[in-house]
């Protein structure tokens, strides 16, 4: 679930390929990302587990790297958002 995390949080390298860019758009956008999230917490992960990744990303110094990129902050205020404020956070999709 971290590397799920973290991979959105780093985002698109600006360098990438054709074919990443479109693995990052069937994959990467927030929704799937939540989605996947869902998933983990079906088996076994709780939303402190979450949170405690979420604050480690924002403080731990092994992550200053991924803190650089741009949009870094946004990215994670969208996934932060959706934990924080409900509890039981459920994802509703067409």
């Amino acid at each position: 679930m971290e590397n799920t995390v973290i991979k959105h949080v780093k985002g698109l390298s600006p360098d990438a390929t054709r074919y990443q860019k479109k693995m990052h758009y069937k994959y990467g956008g927030i929704v799937k990302i939540l989605r996947y999230i869902e998933y983990d917490k079906k088996h076994g992960v709780k939303n402190d587990d979450i949170i405690a990744i979420l604050e480690k990303l924002r403080s731990d110094t092994s992550y200053e790297e991924i803190r650089g990129n741009e949009g870094f902050l946004d990215r994670l205020k969208e996934i932060e958002s959706s934990f924080v404020n409900s509890p039981a956070t459920k994802i509703v999709t067409k």
